[in-house]
């Protein structure tokens, strides 16, 4: 049994007004940890108008949040869909699991939001495809930048002109880190304040080794320039203990930077490094888990983005977000359209 909840409206004032009611969507979650718990615990406000169903865990026996107590719990994810959801929110912690659930998803006709990374970067076109296929949708934007809206600024930009290079903090727990170093923190005392703060997971490796940077900006150059980049091919520095003594030794402002370049001949390189950002505002004014991003275009567009890029606010906003836009807008097939209900005043 769904974990009903009530409808939203939005009216306008005075007179006749056709008042919009968005469809309630049914939503599963994959995943009930830092986001994916974050989400449900949303979902089951009474103020959204959503109807949690049921969620994908590893041990459904395990104790949780009292205000989950009635939710269903599955760890098989083909009996998970059978509850028939009409979003799939994929807050999976790795990438192979996530795909394979988003994949079954798309192919049943089930909308998927996913904040994986992992999960779909360097497949992007392929899951686009399948979700065209089935007539749903596939947004990843809470898999970019948190709080920081990456994806929709890059499509902005995109819109408005062939890309041509892409600049971007991609990893919060690693601004963080780099901002306490700066604050005389020890690195492993930083390590540390990230991961009580809930910005780092327990084990930080995908933070440290820069692989959490290299699959955003994976998913970012496909945005940017619609073609998927062999993630191989991306140059990556890690954050050792070694390297922040460097920074400290040095001075100024650092910053793990990610950019994407196209080159005159159409080719694509991207890499992720450590850049001393003292004559770029912009970036140097991103302090503790923020993001940012500066997208150029060939007409001289300068387009720009920031926000919370860790953490589970700003990430489960994303994933609302989301949801909303895809309530909003009506399957074809008319089933669970938006109702207009005719009102007088």
């Amino acid at each position: 049994m769904c974990v009903d909840v009530k409808d939203k409206f939005s009216a306008g004032a005075g007179g006749s007004e056709d008042l919009i009611v968005p469809r309630r969507l049914r939503v599963a979650i994959a995943g009930l940890g830092v986001i994916g718990e974050g989400a449900a615990l949303r979902l089951v406000e009474p103020a959204e108008p959503y109807a949690l169903c049921a969620a994908l865990v590893r041990d459904p026996a395990k104790a949780r949040d009292e205000r989950l107590a009635t939710l269903r719990t599955y760890s098989d994810p083909d009996v998970f869909l059978v509850e028939q959801p009409d979003v799939v929110v994929d807050a999976l912690p790795t990438g192979e699991a996530g795909r394979r659930l988003i994949e079954a998803a798309l192919a049943r006709g089930v909308s998927v939001v996913t904040a994986n990374k992992q999960a779909v970067a360097g497949h992007l076109a392929s899951l686009h495809d399948l979700a065209r296929r089935n007539n749903v949708s596939f947004a990843y934007s809470p898999s970019v930048g948190g709080g920081a809206p990456m994806v929709e600024t890059v499509r902005q930009a995109r819109g408005e002109g062939e890309a041509r290079q892409l600049s971007a903090i991609l990893n919060g727990t690693v601004n963080f880190i780099l901002s306490a170093l700066k604050e005389g923190m020890s690195f492993d005392d930083a390590v540390k304040a990230a991961q009580d703060a809930g910005f780092a997971e327990p084990d930080p490796t995908a933070d440290l080794s820069g692989e959490d940077a290299r699959a955003k900006i994976s998913i970012l150059t496909y945005e940017a320039f619609g073609k998927e980049i062999d993630q191989n091919a991306i140059r990556v520095e890690p954050l050792t203990a070694q390297r922040a003594s460097d920074f400290l030794k040095i001075g100024g402002v650092w910053r793990q930077m990610s950019v994407v370049k196209r080159a005159p001949d159409g080719g694509v390189s991207a890499r992720v490094r450590f850049e001393r950002v003292d004559d770029d505002p912009f970036f140097a004014a991103v302090e503790g888990e923020g993001n940012a991003l500066r997208v150029l275009n060939i007409n001289g567009g300068e387009f720009t983005c920031e926000g919370k890029g860790a953490g589970r606010a700003p990430t489960v906003a994303s994933i609302f977000a989301e949801l909303e836009k895809i309530a909003q807008t009506p399957p074809d097939d008319g089933e669970n359209t938006l109702r207009r209900v005719k009102t007088f005043s």
